[in-house]
């Protein structure tokens, strides 16, 4: 396995970065938490904040040892289909999206979907909401008024969906340094969604 090769155990303290600090480290972490690497780090701010603080930087590639890695995947971090629909149907919960207003809404459609909108009963908080200007995540107290506001309660079953579910990574980041502990990513997000015809979507698309 790919991670092995990296010298990955699973048992490692694991730091993710880009260049900033967004979504595709919240994705990379989220996929290695779910391998079953035990609670990976962000790091606040990416490596531009790692140079601005003048910490040491390396610019030879670090020899690793490859190891064997035994993908034990953890099932509370990934929001299912069938978990989505069921808190969709019931509002038990909370379904999420956290993409744009356009993607929201249905005016702005993606060309690798087949239909655009939105997972009925999601609510609407565009993952951007999570970052301050300093480019790590908000304090809870920033913003738990406006997700008070929506019916979101530390012990909430939660399902967050973007696309493809990198910004959905990060708002699931977000949400449990705040936390919201029964957040989960649905990974497959609307990309997935809008493909299968038998789940409904909002607004209603009219058949052509």
């Amino acid at each position: 396995m790919k991670l092995g090769r990296l010298g990955l155990r699973g048992d490692e303290k694991t730091v993710v970065y880009e260049s900033e600090f967004g979504m595709r480290a919240a994705r990379v972490a989220w996929m290695l938490e779910y391998a079953g690497i035990k609670s990976p780090l962000m790091l606040e701010g990416g490596f531009r904040a790692w140079q601005d603080s003048r910490y040491p930087i390396e610019k030879t590639r670090r020899v690793v040892v490859p190891t064997k890695f035994k993908a034990t995947p953890d099932h509370s971090v990934l929001a299912t289909v069938g978990q989505v629909r069921s808190l969709s149907a019931s509002r038990s919960g909370l379904v999420l999206d956290v993409r744009s207003r356009g993607e929201y809404d249905g005016s702005e459609k993606r060309e690798c979907c087949p239909r655009s909108g939105r997972i009925p009963g999601a609510v609407w908080f565009e993952w951007t909401n999570f970052l301050d200007e300093r480019g790590g995540f908000q304090s809870r107290r920033s913003i738990a008024k406006q997700l008070r506001s929506d019916g979101l309660r530390p012990t909430s079953d939660i399902a967050v969906y973007c696309h493809r579910g990198a910004r959905a990574a990060a708002a699931f980041y977000a949400l449990r340094s705040m936390g919201y502990s029964k957040a989960r990513n649905y990974i497959g997000s609307w990309h997935e969604w809008s493909s299968r015809k038998n789940l409904p979507a909002e607004p209603r698309q009219q058949p052509r």
